[in-house]
């Protein structure tokens, strides 16, 4: 079985070396990626990916009906770009530049929060 994981970034550059290092960490993954919000949301209704990495401003992000569907579905996420970066706020965070180690870190991190077992799947 494939686990699905979820890519919302504008940039396909950096949406591909996010999928790259996703597939790296998780071999069995298969990585969808868009370029908004809103194409996420209707993919969102047909699959439950394993983690979400999106570029969004914490602040707006957070208050989206997008970041309530994550929470009620348990679905991980992490914020991506400038403005996570420099946001306050204490959600899981990919700091840039990153690598292959630091998104397999992160992405260990939000699926153990949620299980036990330590892997991708």
């Amino acid at each position: 079985m494939r686990n699905h994981y979820f890519v919302v970034e504008p940039e396909l550059i950096v949406a591909q070396d996010l999928a790259h290092a996703i597939k790296v960490f998780d071999p069995k993954a298969k990585v969808h990626h868009f370029r908004s919000t809103p194409e996420a949301w209707t993919a969102l209704l047909r699959l439950k990916p394993k983690a979400i990495l999106l570029q969004a401003d914490p602040v707006s992000f957070a208050k989206t009906p997008m970041a309530e569907a994550l929470t009620e579905r348990e679905v991980p996420y992490a914020l991506t770009g400038p403005d996570a970066q420099t946001a306050t706020e204490s959600g899981a965070v990919l700091a840039l530049p990153f690598s292959e180690a630091s998104v397999a870190a992160l992405l260990r991190r939000l699926l153990n929060s949620g299980d036990s077992d330590g892997g991708p799947g």
